[in-house]
Parts: structure tokens; sequence; C-alpha cells
């Protein structure tokens, strides 16, 4: 079906011996195409104001991933390499032309980043957004006061206590195992939230804060082509509080990409 110009559909995908439907958002125009990954939980309809404005520079996709939005969920545990192959998966059934720029927000930074060390050729930048790190939870425990490092260490290590039912030590070790093959000139950019969650006064929010724009900032060291944003109006949904600097970085981002082609294609054309 089309939606404002979008083709909503269903997708079977297949990756474990088990069928399963994605739902996704689609929009053709030009190479190279921005896919759009969501946080933890999140469906599609995250993205609908950034993808529509995208729409009009590059060719868009965001999809449900399963358990979220119009997509059936799926037996669990499941892992951030599990997640990359579907996707992998989606835009191969879907035909969508590599090279990609992967944006990926909170859980789906991750997911952004190990499908660009799986596909380093099929990745042409990626767009960080307030992007989870390995193993955050325990980075937080260096400011929780006692009675929130409990639950805090459950949520890490207990599957059923995420929507997607995500194994998130399992989905760490992937991708700190995969660090090294991310390559090292690839873009990045870095976007990181400027404002404390609202939060119980037994909650340290700030000092949340802090320890997460460390760890982001850390991304830095992924690539010699990064760059880190401050979005001082924004909580975690930075695409929502300011969705106009991430429009921004991504249409930087595609015409830089639009660019290199440009002048690559022209350096052939001088050497005949």
């Amino acid at each position: 079906m089309i939606r404002n110009g979008f083709i909503c559909n269903w997708m079977e995908v297949q990756t474990d011996g088990q069928g399963r439907g994605l739902f996704y958002k689609y929009s053709a125009y030009s190479a190279p195409a921005v896919i759009f990954i969501s946080g933890l939980g999140d469906g599609c309809d995250s993205w609908t104001g950034v993808q529509e404005s995208i729409a009009q520079h590059a060719s868009t996709l965001a999809y449900d991933r399963a358990g979220t939005g119009n997509s059936p969920g799926v037996p669990g545990p499941r892992s951030c390499q599990d997640l990359v192959d579907e996707l992998y998966r989606l835009l191969s059934l879907l035909g969508i032309k590599a090279p990609y720029i992967l944006v990926g927000h909170s859980f789906g930074g991750l997911v952004a980043r190990l499908f660009a060390c799986c596909y380093p050729d099929r990745t042409a930048g990626l767009v960080l957004i307030d992007a989870a790190g390995e193993y955050k939870e325990l980075t937080y425990e260096r400011a929780l006061p006692p009675q929130h490092v409990a639950a805090n260490r459950a949520y890490l290590l207990n599957p059923s206590l995420n929507r997607e039912r995500i194994d998130k030590m399992q989905s760490y070790k992937q991708i700190s195992a995969a660090r090294a093959s991310m390559p090292g000139n690839l873009p990045l950019s870095v976007i990181t939230r400027g404002l404390a969650d609202e939060a119980a006064s037994d909650w340290p929010a700030q000092a949340i804060l802090e320890i997460e724009q460390k760890n982001q900032a850390e991304f830095l060291e992924l690539s010699a082509a990064s760059r880190q944003v401050i979005a001082g109006s924004s909580g975690h949904y930075v695409h929502h509080d300011e969705p106009g600097l991430v429009i921004d970085e991504i249409i930087g981002m595609v015409q830089a990409h639009s660019n290199q082609l440009l002048n690559t294609a022209l350096r052939k054309r001088l050497e005949q």
C-alpha cells in the first residue's frame, strides 16, 4: 500500500529457518539509501517526521523489528547479530542497493555499528543518535545509589525484562568482538543529548547524563572521519526534540557521499 508517497508493506524474512514478517516503510529516490534503526521497543513510526524530510534527498527505509510496531513477536531471546542478519535479509529482498547510511537511535546504534562491521562494503556512513554503548548498564553503576543497582543489573542480564527479549550481554560481546572490523575512515556522526532525564529524586539523572556523554564521546575512536554534536535542547529522543539537527547531519552525509562519487567519476574520466 502507498501512504503519503511511501510504500508500506510486509516482507517475510527468514534468517534462522523460521519465517517471520516485518513491516516496513520505504521510499525510492536515489542512492545512498538511508536506513533508520529504532531504539529498543520502538517501531518505525518513531522516524516519521525525519524520514519524510530525508525522502526528499535520498531513498529511505524504516521498519518494525519483530515485536515492535506492526511486526509480530518471535520466540526469544535474540541478539544483535540476529537483528543484523534480519536487516540484511530485508534489504536484499527489497532490492535496496548498497551502500547505506545507517541511522541508529539508542539500542539501534548497536545494530547499526554491528551491521557496519559485518558489511563494511555496504556501509557509506553512520549517524548515531544518543546511541547505547557496550555494557552501558555497568557504567551506570558508578553513579547509582544502592537501591537501584539490583534492578539495573537485572535489566542487563535478563532478556525477558525488555520488550524485544534481547540478550544484551551476548549482544555486547558480539559488538566488542567485531569492533576492529569497522572501517577506520567511515563517516561517523555522533549526536548526543544535552538534557538529563526527568526522574525520581533518588535517580542520579545528571550523573547518568555525564556518563552517557562520555561513553558516546568514545565512539569517536571508531573512525578517523568522526564528529560529535551535542543536542543541547534534547532529551534521549533527539530526533523528536531537535529533528532539524538530525536531518541536517543526515543530509550532510548524503551530500558528502554523492560528491565523493562525482569526484571519483571525474577523476576516472580525466585518466582515460
